[in-house]
């Protein structure tokens, strides 16, 4: 695949997360795709396990959207900054237990590394700003 190739799948996903276009959502994933949330140390595998995923966060922050910075490709794998802008107004749920809606806004920095096979995304590693997002949720002092 192509640099462009690979990063207009890494788009088309970001944008479907956006858009909560769940189907579309899925039609940029791998049915064996792999996800590792690093800061809360969630490994998942299967496309139905990510999509629950994905949808806790929207759940959780349902305005939540993710705007693209910087992005590189090497090989078959992209590499991108993703600033992450929401509303906690739903459920949270950690490893550690659930955290009741704040009411409060988020904005986080994060770095999303997608390998891309056969026009899909295998693999993702998504590396963000945990201190960050629970000090603005007021739950860190």
């Amino acid at each position: 695949m192509s640099n462009e190739e690979i990063i207009k799948v890494t788009a088309d996903q970001l944008n479907a997360f956006n858009a909560k276009d769940w189907d579309q959502w899925c039609n940029t994933s791998s049915e064996n795709c792999t996800y590792d949330e690093v800061a809360t140390h969630r490994k998942l595998e299967g496309r139905d396990n990510v999509l629950e995923a994905m949808k806790g966060w929207s759940n959780a922050f349902p305005n939540v959207k993710g705007t693209f910075g910087n992005i590189a490709v090497d090989g078959n794998k992209s590499t991108v900054e993703i600033t992450w802008k929401g509303t906690h107004t739903g459920t949270l749920k950690t490893p550690n237990g659930d955290i009741p809606a704040t009411g409060k806004e988020i904005t986080i920095r994060a770095c999303q590394i997608a390998q891309v096979e056969n026009g899909k995304i295998t693999t993702m590693q998504n590396y963000f700003d945990m201190m960050t997002m629970m000090t603005q949720l007021g739950l860190n002092n």
